[in-house]
């Protein structure tokens, strides 16, 4: 009865129910999750903020490993699956994620990534310039701490030079949050917004913004709520979950490859610099921005035609 109820109320209704799913299997999956993480690593998992002030110690970053994944599943992953089999029955179907993308999406989809370096590295250096007025000097503290917290542990986890380390980060940065960010902003929290608004391109941004702020790295939210709404593009026009979680996955691993190459000597720093004024390479913005164009403007077109074809094999 309740199923059948929430699925006719309107799609604010939806929203907020799938809020409270979000909330609640947060808070259980984090306290089972400090129970487990207690019995593996024998420390009281209420001692995790102190913990975060001694990236130094291996044991400490281990646990925020183990936190990091226990989150990435019980916030990202598991809600969102639970909130589309009550909506619909069929989360394969819901979110999207039952339709094997094309070959030429896939191909599509890491160029993009690729192709939006420059972009999204502009956006980040004019982004970090940001600064508040002097009456608002205590959000623009708070701001700049947790950005540097959030960077430290970035650093931590991404601090180790053996190969099995590197396969570790791949599936905690890349791999996890591919999957349940993309089942919940797009999956979930896009499809409603679309259906809330009746606007695609609406539900996209906003979504995209939920997105970025959600990751509290302020002087990063609009390079990575441009991500978000490429994300959205690739699911709306592309009409398969798997091309932004492709997409995702891509862009974080190529972030922890490239540094484990960095520690190794194997590359320089000029990934992350490249189309920044730092780096002299400003006009390739401008090269991303025409890729970039032509790249959705096919996505785009492809899904005209598929509307008219049908959806091709596989």
């Amino acid at each position: 009865m309740f199923r059948k109820i929430l699925r006719e109320s309107k799609p604010s209704a939806q929203l907020f129910f799938s809020a409270i799913v979000l909330i609640v299997c947060g808070l259980v999956i984090t306290a089972l999750g400090m129970g487990i993480g207690g019995v593996i690593f024998g420390v009281n998992m209420g001692e995790l903020e102190k913990m975060m002030q001694d990236l130094s110690n291996p044991q400490n970053v281990a646990v925020l490993k183990f936190f990091q994944t226990i989150q990435s599943v019980g916030v990202f992953i598991v809600p969102p699956v639970l909130v589309a089999w009550m909506l619909d029955g069929k989360p394969s179907v819901y979110l999207k994620y039952n339709k094997r993308p094309h070959l030429t999406g896939v191909i599509v989809v890491i160029a993009i990534i690729f192709f939006s370096n420059p972009l999204i590295n502009w956006l980040n250096e004019l982004n970090s310039a940001l600064r508040l007025p002097g009456w608002l000097h205590s959000l623009q503290s708070w701001m700049e701490n947790s950005e540097d917290q959030a960077t430290r542990i970035t650093e931590a986890f991404l601090a180790g030079s053996s190969v099995s380390s590197l396969l570790n980060n791949i599936v905690i940065i890349a791999i996890l949050p591919a999957i349940g960010e993309e089942l919940l902003f797009r999956g979930i929290v896009q499809r409603l917004l679309k259906q809330m608004y009746g606007n695609s391109h609406v539900a996209i941004w906003i979504s995209a913004a939920l997105f970025s702020a959600l990751h509290l790295q302020f002087f990063g939210f609009l390079p990575r709520m441009i991500l978000g709404a490429m994300f959205g593009y690739m699911l709306e026009w592309g009409g398969t979950l798997w091309l932004p979680i492709i997409g995702h996955f891509v862009n974080n691993a190529t972030a922890v490859i490239a540094w484990y190459l960095n520690k190794r000597g194997t590359i320089g720093t000029s990934l992350e610099k490249t189309g920044t004024q730092a780096d002299g390479s400003f006009y390739l913005v401008l090269v991303s921005l025409i890729f970039l164009f032509v790249f959705f403007r096919y996505l785009y077109l492809k899904r005209e035609v598929d509307s008219y074809t049908g959806p091709g094999p596989g």
